[in-house]
């Protein structure tokens, strides 16, 4: 009986833990949307991840990218995935995309697209939310 209360704290804590995930990350994108600096960055590549998705939407697959962008002289980068078309156009030289970055700490930066940022933040901290309210019920 003592073990079944050990494994429902385990529980507990860890639906704590993914919610507090969820929140802080939430409060990252919200941070990079309201005070983010705007910046073009250079892709440096672009490539399809495995194969088609398997949802119900047919024809989506997952690309992953990387970029790099220089401030006050120093180079920084960053990553991001992109669902999209079957149709892979390859990149070219020079090729931009719009990001945001922390003026104090341009290593915290993010693509971002703003419509479908924002809807990520209320996701995310939607999730945050039932997750710690979950906890608190346990």
């Amino acid at each position: 009986m003592n073990r079944s209360k050990h494994k429902n704290k385990f529980g507990k804590w860890l639906i704590f833990s993914i919610g507090l995930l969820f929140t802080i990350y939430s409060l990252f994108l919200l941070t990079l949307v309201l005070f983010g600096e705007d910046k073009q960055a250079t892709l440096t590549s672009f490539r399809q991840e495995y194969g088609e998705r398997d949802e119900t939407i047919r024809n989506q697959y997952t690309y992953e990218f990387a970029y790099e962008f220089v401030v006050n002289g120093e180079t920084y980068s960053g990553t991001g995935q992109k669902v999209g078309s079957p149709v892979f156009l390859k990149t070219g030289p020079g090729t931009t995309i719009s990001i945001k970055y922390l003026k104090c700490c341009p290593y915290f930066n993010s693509p971002v697209e703003n419509k479908k940022t924002r809807i990520n933040i209320l996701v995310s901290l939607s999730i945050a939310l039932l997750l710690l309210w979950f906890f608190r019920k346990m």
